[in-house]
């Protein structure tokens, strides 16, 4: 029933926007923060929201991952379409870390009006193993701080990259193991970063 499906997420976005679109102007401000000063492989990061403007650089970003790169994440299709429909859905949480021109880093936050949301995150294969999966982990987390949100993901036992990630950024509570073997995890503000 694909068109309950999408009545559910057009009236999702529309009381999600309504509840949180005064945050705009900080989440602009906490991405700025991060594009502040990060520098990698001679290139200064940009995050930025998802948008028209460089849905075409993350689309093909993701054309141009192997296919095991896919293994632990499949969220939704990678097709500029389909991430041009994400950009207009106010409750999809979506950024993107651009080097330049090139789109190297997305994360995202699937969120709900009720204050409940599910974050993904990818890098690039290229640009892998030099910190900018923490620094998105760190930014999602400080938005999610700042619009409240109770932020849950799965992460799979043989990621390790993965879970060594979000454990330098974030506390994470393992809630559950799910049936196909991942954690279900609740993202918390760490404590004490280092």
């Amino acid at each position: 029933m694909p068109l309950m499906w999408y009545l559910i997420g057009y009236i999702n976005s529309f009381l999600f926007g309504l509840r949180y679109s005064r945050y705009a102007n900080a989440i602009t401000e906490i991405l700025k923060k991060y594009s502040d000063g990060y520098v990698v492989k001679g290139h200064h990061l940009r995050f930025e929201a998802l948008s028209n403007d460089n849905v075409c650089a993350l689309a093909k970003m993701f054309s141009e991952q192997p296919e095991n790169a896919f293994d632990f994440f499949r969220p939704h299709e990678f097709d500029s379409q389909t991430l041009k429909h994400l950009a207009d859905n106010k409750s999809f949480l979506a950024f993107v870390v651009m080097a330049d021109k090139e789109a190297v880093g997305y994360f995202f936050q699937r969120s709900f009006f009720w204050g409940k949301s599910f974050r993904g995150y990818m890098t690039d294969c290229r640009w892998q193993r030099l910190g900018i999966n923490r620094l998105m982990n760190l930014c999602a987390t400080e938005i999610s701080s700042l619009l409240g949100l109770d932020v849950f993901g799965s992460i799979s036992p043989r990621n390790i990259a993965s879970m060594k990630s979000a454990q330098s950024a974030n506390d994470i509570r393992i809630i559950e193991t799910l049936d196909n073997g991942d954690y279900y995890v609740q993202y918390l503000p760490k404590k004490n970063l280092s």
